[in-house]
């Protein structure tokens, strides 16, 4: 009698094998990454002992840290931006007295940069 091999089954039988073994690996690994992960956090709360991990006190310091940059950006940007529009009007003004016959008149006000 002949016997009959059967490929697929034995096929399964070793990619079955090889699965279970690959599965014992990964679950190994996943043991050790928790295991790392709970000794850093260990670590981190031994050197930082005073900040508290709340959510509300998180959202909290995150607000006022929002608002004082918004502060902050809002004053640089009024202090930083300038328009040239109050020097252009000068020298057009200065070139129009210097070109027309008209007298100037005394009381002249200088303007310097405006700032918005």
């Amino acid at each position: 009698m002949t016997k009959e091999i059967d490929f697929v089954a034995d096929l399964n039988d070793k990619y079955a094998a090889l699965e279970y073994e690959l599965d014992e690996k990964l679950k190994a690994v996943a043991q050790a990454e928790q295991q790392l992960q709970s000794g850093s956090s260990k670590l981190h709360r031994k050197e930082h002992p005073e900040i508290n991990h709340s959510l509300e006190t998180a959202k909290q310091r995150n607000f006022t840290l929002l608002k004082s940059l918004e502060v902050a950006k809002a004053r640089l940007r009024s202090r930083a931006t300038f328009s040239p529009l109050e020097t252009i009007l000068q020298k057009a003004i200065g070139n129009y007295v210097k070109q027309s016959s008209l007298v100037p008149s005394s009381t002249v006000k200088a303007y310097g940069p405006t700032y918005v």
